[in-house]
């Protein structure tokens, strides 16, 4: 049933973020383009100074916005699905709580990697021209060399693509739990929830911050300090995605027990 939720989810958010992705990447192959009238030779007519100075404007609003807008639509998304009118429904369907909230976190997590992706490609689709392409490769074929001689090079790659994967879901899991905090009482909901992801926020740098005292307490830091940098590598890797288990686990435990406990849809 989880497969048939990840489908309706996808499908339901597609028709709203697709559209919001290719107006941003049409934005850049605009700016491109006038970028590209603006340098050529002779005069530059006012109109199009005018044309590409709002086109720049554009692009820069949507590429600082471009991920706050992706959270709006992953946020509202959860509470409109499952904390308000539209939870009657959602909470009689023959899934668990678990499938529901696997559901969200998972393509939530996928959009906001894909608005990463993006606002990398609108970046590049602004500058792009044969220079950028050359290097691009250029930075490519080192990458690739690197990753033939250097077994390290591709496995520190792929470490790190795991821990912003992880990163993502925490990240969505972290919204969701404040939202079904926030949203367990009768009024002022949102409010709620915003001081309730600021707790959250909270609690999570003082775990970090006791952590990182308790490993300084028991030499940890000395020993940490003695490792080669891959060995150190690991470590830090470990660690990093150790403390983003437990904290994800926490809100994901607040998020289950809000929604089986002290579900308030009114």
């Amino acid at each position: 049933m989880l497969g048939k939720l990840l489908k309706h989810e996808l499908r339901a958010t597609a028709h709203t973020m697709l559209p919001i992705f290719g107006v941003m990447l049409l934005v850049s192959a605009l700016a491109n383009v006038c970028a590209r009238l603006m340098n050529g030779p002779g005069n530059t007519p006012v109109v199009l100074t005018i044309i590409f100075t709002l086109v720049v404007i554009l692009f820069g609003v949507g590429l600082f916005a471009i991920g706050l807008v992706t959270v709006f639509i992953m946020v509202r998304r959860f509470r409109d699905n499952l904390l308000r009118d539209e939870g009657y429904i959602m909470h009689t369907l023959p899934v668990s709580v678990h499938a529901q909230i696997w559901s969200k976190v998972l393509v939530s997590s996928l959009w906001y990697a894909a608005s990463s992706v993006i606002m990398v490609l609108s970046v590049l689709l602004v500058s792009w021209d044969v220079d950028t392409i050359m290097e691009i490769g250029n930075v490519a074929g080192r990458i690739i060399r690197a990753m033939t001689r250097e077994d390290h090079v591709a496995e520190m790659i792929a470490e790190v693509l795991a821990l912003l994967a992880l990163g993502s879901l925490v990240t969505s899991l972290s919204f969701d739990a404040a939202l079904s905090i926030g949203h367990a009482f009768a009024k002022n909901k949102m409010a709620l929830s915003v001081l309730a992801f600021v707790g959250l926020l909270i609690l999570g740098e003082v775990f970090t911050y006791y952590m990182a005292s308790l490993a300084g307490d028991i030499g940890s830091l000395e020993t940490f300090a003695s490792l080669t940098f891959i060995k150190g590598w690991r470590v830090t890797c470990v660690a990093g995605a150790g403390l983003m288990l437990v904290m994800g686990g926490a809100c994901y435990g607040i998020t289950a027990f809000f929604l089986k406990r002290k579900l308030n849809l009114e």
